[in-house]
């Protein structure tokens, strides 16, 4: 196994925060992961537009994990999902230690986006499931046998490290459109 990356150990301690419901926590933790994926995807750009675009590239596998729907390209009050992640998530975060009042993290799987982007705690996961499954994670590890279940389909985590287009083979074929990832504003 290869020696755990920061991506890796920022993964994995953002799981376990995530496993006690510390959503704030899991946030912390995923967030320089997020970046580091995005920056081998992007180098040159700064950090907010890779960020941002990483968001963009993985809002349909990020909501299909979260919500079991594919919801992409959603603009509300001239806020996009990745800028709404950014701007409320992690510049907050990295900035005041707490999320902005305009992103909430709920934790009864409701979803309501408008002033305040009220997003279910199943978002921490997809943002997860989406820099573990980037190519550019392909060679990171964790420790254990940790698994989870995406669209009924159940994987080990180590499996899942770089493997976006068999994810999305896999979701595809449980939402029986093998083209779900493929259409042009697929929601």
């Amino acid at each position: 196994m290869n020696t755990p990356s920061s991506i890796s150990r920022r993964i994995n301690d953002c799981l376990q925060a995530y496993a006690r419901a510390d959503h704030e926590g899991a946030l912390v933790h995923l967030f320089p992961a997020l970046d580091k994926v995005a920056k081998r995807r992007r180098p040159r750009p700064g950090v907010g537009d890779r960020i941002r675009s990483f968001l963009s590239d993985e809002e349909g596998l990020i909501s299909a994990v979260a919500t079991g729907s594919v919801l992409q390209r959603i603009t509300v009050n001239g806020v996009s999902f990745p800028e709404a992640i950014y701007r409320f998530g992690r510049t907050s975060i990295a900035h005041e230690g707490e999320l902005d009042s305009r992103l909430k993290i709920t934790t009864d799987g409701s979803l309501s986006i408008g002033t305040v982007w009220a997003l279910p705690a199943t978002y921490i996961l997809g943002l997860s499931v989406a820099v573990i499954a980037a190519p550019e994670s392909a060679t990171e590890r964790i420790e254990g046998e940790v698994t989870i279940t995406v669209c009924g389909t159940t994987w080990r985590l180590n499996d899942l490290w770089g493997a976006r287009e068999r994810l999305k083979l896999s979701i595809a074929a449980a939402f029986g459109n093998p083209q779900l990832f493929r259409q042009k504003g697929a929601v």
